[in-house]
């Protein structure tokens, strides 16, 4: 039994019709014939480090999971190459550009505790230069060392990708003391 629980749907978006709740996944109408595919959404997370081995979280301004500490990332828009959406991100929540660095993990997920599937592809990032600060739907930024990460993350993807990246950066050595 699957977790997720938005479809099926019940009317179809192009002619109105019932739609069928037999293959919840993929309902094709019998009216237009047209088929709706029930994926999960991409998304894509930056975790930014810097020279000592921690890394930049920002807290969410937003719902679900106001007040919680996040990766930096969002959506891919429609048609959206990752590694440009991912530098939409960083420079959407913190204002500089970011180069796109190690690619970490993908884990699958929920937006909330009941909302819609989500496929969440996670890098480090190299931030570029100028004045960090939090932006778009982030209310405050923080550096964390790997070995103190806060209790309250948001979005069981964001504690698998920052539990990989830890066992990454142990095995080659990385890491530091918090400043």
């Amino acid at each position: 039994m699957t977790k997720y629980r938005r479809p099926p749907y019940p009317y179809c978006p192009w002619c109105a019709r019932p739609l069928p709740k037999e293959k919840p996944f993929r309902q094709e109408c019998s009216s237009c014939g047209f088929v709706l595919y029930h994926n999960s959404s991409p998304c894509i997370g930056a975790l930014p480090t810097d020279e000592v081995g921690r890394v930049l979280l920002g807290r969410r301004a937003v719902e679900p999971y106001r007040g919680d500490w996040n990766a930096i990332g969002g959506f891919l828009q429609y048609g959206e190459d990752p590694f440009e959406g991912l530098e939409r991100e960083v420079r959407e929540e913190l204002g500089v550009a970011c180069e796109v660095d190690e690619f970490i993990t993908m884990e699958a997920d929920t937006y909330g505790s009941d909302g819609p599937a989500l496929l969440n592809a996670y890098f480090t990032v190299r931030l570029g230069s100028g004045t960090i600060r939090p932006q778009d739907d982030i209310s405050e930024l923080r550096w964390f060392s790997l070995d103190a990460l806060p209790e309250n993350i948001a979005f069981e993807s964001d504690r698998k990708a920052l539990q990989v990246l830890s066992h990454k950066t142990e095995r080659s050595g990385g890491g530091g003391e918090e400043t």
